[in-house]
């Protein structure tokens, strides 16, 4: 068994950390095929996972789809593993020639997929996505929740497997310096810390956030964590909201895990996700999370024992969770979300359970 993982490469988030580390120490023979070079090809390569760059100059670039066909003839491939819409479209467009089984790994809700697109562009877009998952042997999604989309969608069940994201958490919780931390965003020890990790898109929902915080009459810092688009949209919200001086935009960082481990309580706002990974990596720093009520949220989550769960879209619900979580145990909260993320959310979990499922799909082509 051969597999060749097919991605653009430009992505900075949740799929590109769940192929590096599914592929890391896989038990199964795999390689990544990129449309592009950058820093995904570089940590691939740091990471000792062969990469193949088949370069797409544009999405009107036709040869892209014959050069994938000839890397898996000519690389003994036994499978092909596309991960979004991109990869979806290449692998779509030859289908009928690849010879061998097709697995799509759904990350993300396809409704939502191209929200930034031009709304018939989008339209387009999300038929041909959801096309190509139609036609796939077989999908991964990463939630029943998502399954559930995917057979309202035409997707067969029987070609559908559930899988919870996983990582490779620390063995033990790192002994990070806190308030060396903190004193480095001129933070104090005592002022309580909510953090967001994710890019600055529409759907990760932070101008909810920032209308939940401006409603909190207490005194508390936001760490928004990651770049985007609304940057500088969002940091014109916070100031009509007169809430600039207790927003950091800390963009793009190298120490998340550090960030996580200094922050009280880690925020997931987000209008859809499937299983997120910043909610295990918060898990593993031992920090509670509040989290919207998207995919598979709740197999992690137990309300008000390892963090909270909120409707999205609802400031009015974000900032009654958010000051409740100013008067809970935090650190109690998230040693137990630890405890329980890291038996059961593991990486190598994911690895078995992938590898099980491509085993019954070759046997039965």
């Amino acid at each position: 068994m051969k597999v060749l993982h097919v991605i653009s490469g430009g992505e900075t988030g949740g799929s590109k950390k769940h192929l590096l580390q599914l592929l890391t120490n896989s038990p199964v023979e795999a390689e990544l095929l990129l449309l592009t070079e950058g820093a995904f090809a570089e940590e691939a390569r740091k990471a000792g996972i062969p990469v193949t760059i088949v370069q797409q100059n544009s999405r009107l670039d036709r040869s892209a789809p014959r050069k994938i066909l000839m890397v898996l003839k000519k690389g003994g491939f036994s499978i092909v593993h596309s991960h979004g819409a991109r990869a979806n479209f290449l692998i779509d467009s030859v289908y009928k020639k690849l010879g061998m089984p097709w697995f799509i790994t759904v990350h993300s809700d396809p409704t939502l997929d191209f929200l930034h697109q031009p709304k018939p562009l989008a339209k387009v877009f999300t038929i041909l996505n959801q096309r190509a998952m139609r036609r796939a042997d077989h999908l991964f999604a990463v939630s029943e929740k998502f399954k559930d989309m995917l057979v309202q969608m035409g997707v067969e069940p029987k070609k559908i497997t559930p899988v919870f994201n996983g990582i490779n958490f620390h063995e033990t919780l790192p002994d990070f310096d806190q308030r060396a931390i903190r004193e480095s965003l001129d933070t104090r020890e005592d002022e309580f810390v909510f953090a967001i990790v994710a890019r600055l898109h529409p759907v990760k929902g932070h101008d909810i956030l920032l209308d939940a915080l401006s409603r909190i009459d207490r005194p508390c810092k936001l760490w928004v964590i990651g770049e985007g688009d609304l940057r500088q949209k969002l940091s014109e919200q916070a100031a009509s909201l007169g809430i600039s001086e207790r927003v950091q935009f800390l963009g793009a960082r190298k120490d998340v895990d550090q960030l996580l481990y200094a922050a009280d309580v880690s925020l997931l706002t987000s209008h859809s996700e499937s299983f997120p990974l910043v909610l295990l990596e918060s898990a593993d720093m031992a920090t509670p999370v509040i989290a919207t009520n998207v995919g598979g949220v709740p197999a992690l989550v137990d309300p008000g024992k390892t963090g909270w769960i909120v409707e999205p879209g609802r400031a009015d619900a974000l900032q009654h969770v958010m000051e409740k979580a100013m008067d809970a145990d935090t650190r109690e909260m998230g040693s137990m979300l630890r405890s329980f993320a890291k038996e059961n959310f593991s990486n190598e979990n994911l690895q078995r359970e992938i590898q099980r499922v491509y085993k019954v799909v070759l046997k039965l082509n």
